[in-house]
């Protein structure tokens, strides 16, 4: 069977995820936990999650010892 399109099929210049782009250093990776919470108990640790991330982590901290004290 001859060939008639010698460019049909195989690996595209440019195509795909570039090299290096999967590995991450391990220090840069966070781990993934996983708990299981009722629609209105997701949403106060989702509020709660995203303040330790993007706010004050230490304030966040001092509130959640208060309130375990308490």
């Amino acid at each position: 069977m001859p060939e008639e399109h010698p460019n049909w099929g195989g690996k595209r210049q440019g195509q795909g995820r570039p090299k290096g782009s999967k590995n991450k250093a391990p220090s840069d990776v966070r781990p993934q936990h996983q708990l299981r919470a009722d629609p209105e108990e997701w949403e106060l640790i989702r509020r709660f999650a995203r303040l330790v991330k993007h706010g004050d982590m230490e304030k966040c901290r001092k509130a959640l010892e208060k309130l375990e004290n308490s």
